[in-house]
């Protein structure tokens, strides 16, 4: 299942990122850590590669890995985006 990212808050210190993600319909499912040495921005399309690997925007090169992922809620983006990251 691909899923679109609609906000992301990172620590560029350990290249981690939190991201609020929906499916392609829009409705917000998911809130997911990941790690990856690039950007990851709201627009963004992470298609499923293996092994909990996702690509950015189709392109195979730029690949972000969950750490973990759970179901959204309003309560837990602010506590997981207030844990150093940065919003963008």
């Amino acid at each position: 299942m691909e899923w679109l990212v609609k906000k992301s808050c990172s620590d560029k210190q350990d290249n981690r990122h939190v991201l609020k993600l929906c499916d392609t319909g829009g409705t917000i499912k998911m809130i997911a850590e990941v790690q990856t040495d690039f950007s990851v921005e709201s627009g963004d399309l992470l298609s499923p590669l293996q092994d909990a690997l996702y690509c950015i925007n189709r392109e195979k090169q730029r690949t972000v890995k969950v750490i973990s992922a759970s179901s959204y809620s309003v309560e837990e983006w602010g506590r997981q985006c207030q844990s150093g990251c940065k919003s963008q």
